[in-house]
C-alpha cells in the first residue's frame, strides 16, 4: 500500500457542510485505507463528508458514519469518537468488520488504486439501491443481492492486513493510552460459528438451568509485573459451539510471565502501559500450532473512550493443510470494571425497523421489564411517559434481559445470537450485535437480527436474514 501524506488542510477542515458548536474541534480518521466520502454526524451536531479519511468530532462524542450523501443513507456504524476508526473497531462481529472492508471495497470509485478508498459513485445515491442496504445484514454479505460485484473475503483480508501497516507509519506515538497493571480485568468470550460454518446460538430453553453457559465463556484476571493470575471463572474452553463444562478454573492459578511468549492484549504491555500499537492490529495467522494448523484473520482493537479491548478471530477455509471447512468465528472482550455486565438499559429508544421494502420508525419506553409503545407523530420520540400506552413486550420475546434481576444487560447478552420460543411455543432465531459507546456504554446502537436458519447439504447453515431493526437509546430513565 502506498503511503499517502494527509494534508494539513484536514486538520482544520473536512467539509463544507461542517457546523462547530464553538468547543475545540479534534480530527479523527477513517482508516480501511483513507475512505473520502462517507457521511458523518456527531453528537455534538457536527456533521460533514470524510476527506482522506478525516473527520471532525469534540471530545466524549458519539460519531456516526453513512454510506450516502446525509443521514437517510446506509448507517454503517456508531461509536465513540477517537482519532483512528477501523472497520474492525466498527463492530463487535468478526465477519462485519470484514464485510465492511469487503462493501467499501467494492463501491470504491477507483479500484485501481487502493492506497484510497474514494465513494463516489452515482450507485450510492440510486434509492434501489439504499433500499438493498437498508436491509442489509453485513454478517451474511454474499446472502444479499446488491447488484455489485464483491471483492473476496481473503482479498478484503490482506487489504485490512495493508491498512495496519498505514496506521503504524502514520499514526505512530509512544504515548500511552492505558494502564492495565494491577488491575482486575474481565474477559467475556463468545464463540459465533464453529468450524463447519454453524452459527452459534444461546438457547434459552436452558436458560434456567445453572450449569448451561452455551457460546458464552468468562474469566477474570490480574496482571503484575512478574505473574498472571487469573481467578476462577466459567473458563474458555469450547467444543464447537458451546462451553466445556469440565474446563471450568475452580481456583486460582498463577503463571509467571517469563513462562510465555508472544503474548498480546493486556499482557504484553502491561509492565509498561499500552500504547495504540500495542492494542490494535489486524494479521493473517497461517501456522502450525502443534499439529492444528491456524488460518485465520486476527483483529485486535482498542476503545480509547469505553476502555473496551476486542479480539476478533475469523478462519479463512480450506487450505494445503486445512481439510475441514475452517469457518470458526470467536470474539474475546476485555474490559476493567464492572460497566460490561451492567450496561443500563432503560429508558427511551428508537426502533427502526427494516423489512423487505418496509421502514417502520417507533418509540419505545422500556421500564421495569416491560416493553410500551408511544405515539410517534413528530420527528423526535416524546420524553413523557405517560404517552406510552401500549403494553408491546410479548412482541420483543427476544430481548432476554428483561427478567434479569437488576435493570441492567451484560455485554455478552447483546453481542450473542439466540434461540428463543414463543407462546406457542415456536422457535425463533436473532442475532443481537451492540458496540458500546459513551461513558456508559449505553449510546451506541443495537442492532438485532430476525433470522430463519436452515441445513445445506454439508451440514453447515443457511442463514437468511428477515428482518433488521436498530435501536436507540433517545433518553435514560433518571
Amino acid at each position: 500500500m502506498k503511503k499517502i501524506l494527509i494534508p494539513l488542510i484536514t486538520l482544520w477542515s473536512t467539509s463544507l457542510y461542517i457546523h462547530a458548536n464553538g468547543s475545540e474541534v479534534l480530527t479523527g480518521y477513517f482508516i480501511d485505507s483513507p475512505v473520502s466520502g462517507l457521511y458523518y454526524e456527531t453528537s455534538s451536531n457536527l456533521s460533514g463528508t470524510t476527506d482522506k479519511g478525516a473527520f471532525q468530532y469534540n471530545s466524549g462524542d458519539i460519531v456516526s458514519f453513512f454510506i450516502g450523501t446525509d443521514n437517510s443513507g446506509y448507517l454503517l456504524t456508531t461509536l465513540s469518537g477517537q482519532e483512528v476508526i477501523t472497520p474492525t473497531l466498527s463492530s463487535t462481529r468478526p465477519s462485519r468488520s470484514i464485510n465492511m472492508t469487503r462493501l467499501l471495497l467494492s463501491l470504491d470509485d477507483t479500484p485501481e488504486h487502493r492506497d484510497e478508498i474514494i465513494l463516489a459513485s452515482k450507485v450510492l445515491s440510486d434509492v434501489e439501491f439504499q433500499k438493498k442496504l437498508k436491509n442489509l445484514d453485513l454478517s451474511y454479505l454474499d446472502a444479499q443481492e446488491l447488484g455489485i460485484d464483491l471483492v473476496s473475503v481473503k482479498e478484503a483480508a490482506k487489504h485490512l492486513n495493508q491498512s495496519q501497516e498505514y496506521i503504524k507509519n502514520n499514526f505512530a506515538s509512544e504515548e500511552i493510552i492505558f494502564s492495565p497493571k494491577d488491575k482486575v480485568l474481565h474477559n467475556i468470550i463468545i464463540a459465533k460459528k464453529d468450524y463447519a460454518g454453524r452459527a452459534c446460538f444461546y438457547d434459552l430453553a436452558h436458560h434456567t438451568n445453572p450449569k448451561y453457559e452455551g457460546p458464552i465463556g468468562e474469566l477474570s484476571y490480574t496482571i503484575t509485573d512478574t505473574e498472571l493470575i487469573q481467578f476462577p471463572g466459567t473458563g474458555d474452553y469450547f467444543n464447537g459451539c458451546n462451553l466445556r463444562p469440565y474446563h471450568t478454573p475452580q481456583e486460582i492459578i498463577r503463571e509467571p510471565l517469563s513462562v510465555g511468549d508472544g503474548w498480546t492484549g493486556f499482557t504484553s504491555c502491561a509492565h509498561k502501559g499500552c500504547t495504540r500499537h500495542d492494542l490494535s492490529g489486524f494479521s493473517i495467522e497461517d501456522y502450525n500450532d502443534e499439529g492444528d494448523w491456524k488460518y485465520r484473520t486476527v483483529a485486535l482493537d482498542f476503545d480509547t473512550e469505553t476502555e473496551l479491548l476486542m479480539e476478533k478471530t475469523q478462519g479463512l477455509g480450506q487450505k494445503e493443510h486445512i481439510r475441514h471447512p475452517n469457518k470458526a468465528e470467536m470474539i474475546w472482550f476485555t474490559y476493567t470494571n464492572e460497566r460490561g455486565n451492567h450496561i443500563p438499559y432503560e429508558g427511551i429508544w428508537q426502533h427502526t425497523l427494516y423489512q423487505q421494502t418496509n421502514i417502520i420508525t417507533e418509540c419505545l419506553l422500556i421500564k421495569d421489564r416491560r416493553i410500551m409503545l408511544g405515539s410517534n407523530d413528530g420527528e423526535t420520540c416524546p420524553t413523557n411517559h405517560q404517552q406510552y400506552t401500549q403494553d408491546v413486550t410479548e412482541k420483543f420475546g427476544d430481548m432476554w434481559w428483561l427478567t434479569n434481576a437488576e435493570p441492567t444487560v451484560s455485554l455478552a447478552q447483546m453481542n450473542v445470537a439466540i434461540r428463543w420460543y414463543d407462546s406457542v411455543p415456536q422457535q425463533h432465531f436473532t442475532a443481537w450485535e451492540y458496540l458500546p459507546a459513551g461513558k456508559d456504554w449505553d449510546q451506541g446502537i443495537l442492532y438485532r437480527f430476525k433470522q430463519k436458519i436452515s441445513l445445506n447439504p454439508d451440514k453447515s447453515h443457511n442463514i437468511s436474514t428477515l428482518s433488521v431493526s436498530e435501536f436507540t437509546k433517545v433518553r435514560s430513565n433518571s
